[in-house]
């Protein structure tokens, strides 16, 4: 059987093994918020360049356009900036209304 001293040194013990318990909860606990929060950051980083898919799929087509357009015939510079011109006010507002739906749909979400 065990003596009072030996039962009052394993109560000691025990305490010490539930502080340290404790302690590495804690610490496991920090660690696995650091390791959400790294997986956020780069959950975001990739999932940037997917909020420039509607905008790369409205540019695509203006430059195939521009694209064949310039191997028909050869075109002054003066006469091609002004064509660019004429299409930037569709090109903004066809990006305005992209990024508008964008917006609607992360507020949705």
């Amino acid at each position: 059987m065990l003596g009072g001293k030996d039962l009052e040194q394993l109560g000691l013990q025990k305490q010490a093994l539930l502080v340290e318990s404790c302690l590495n909860r804690h610490a496991l606990l920090s660690e696995l918020d650091a390791l959400r929060a790294s997986a956020e950051r780069l959950s975001q980083a990739f999932l940037a360049p997917r909020r420039l898919v509607p905008l790369l799929m409205g540019l695509a087509p203006l430059a195939g356009f521009f694209a064949v357009r310039g191997v028909r015939k050869p075109v002054s510079m003066i006469s091609r900036a002004a064509k660019l011109v004429k299409w930037v006010g569709p090109a903004f507002a066809l990006w305005r209304s992209l990024s508008a739906a964008r917006r609607r749909a992360a507020e949705g979400e």
